[in-house]
C-alpha cells in the first residue's frame, strides 16, 4: 500500500494529473475527445470531433490494467456497470496511433 501511495504522489508531483479538463498530456489538434459525465455511474458517453480512422478507445485501470477495449466512431456509449468506484484512465486511439488520454471517475 505504501509503494501505491508513493507511486500515486510521484504522479502528482510530475503534473500527470494536474489538468482540470480531464486531458492527461496528449492531444491532437485535428481530433477533439470529450468525456460526460464525470464523475459517471452508469455509463460513460465519449463524443469524437474530427477525422478519426480505425478509431479505438482502451480504458485502464489507475494501475493500468486494461479493463475495456472496443472500436470508436464519432460517438460511444460504454456500460460501467461492471466497474468499480475509482478514477480511470481512456485512451483514444486513431490508426493504432494514440490520440488522447483523459481521466474519469467513477461513483456508483
Amino acid at each position: 500500500m505504501k509503494a501505491l501511495l508513493l507511486t500515486f504522489s510521484l504522479f502528482l508531483s510530475i503534473g500527470l494529473f494536474a489538468q482540470s479538463n480531464g486531458k492527461i498530456g496528449v492531444d491532437n489538434n485535428d481530433i477533439s475527445v470529450s468525456l460526460y459525465p464525470n464523475p459517471a455511474s452508469e455509463f460513460l458517453n465519449i463524443n469524437v470531433k474530427g477525422n478519426l480512422v480505425d478509431g479505438s478507445v482502451k480504458i485502464l485501470s489507475a494501475l493500468g490494467t486494461e479493463v475495456f477495449s472496443e472500436s470508436l466512431d464519432n460517438f460511444r456509449k460504454i456500460d460501467l456497470s461492471d466497474l468499480k468506484n475509482n478514477v480511470y484512465i481512456v485512451n483514444v486511439y486513431s490508426k493504432d496511433e494514440l490520440v488522447q488520454t483523459s481521466r474519469f471517475v467513477v461513483r456508483h
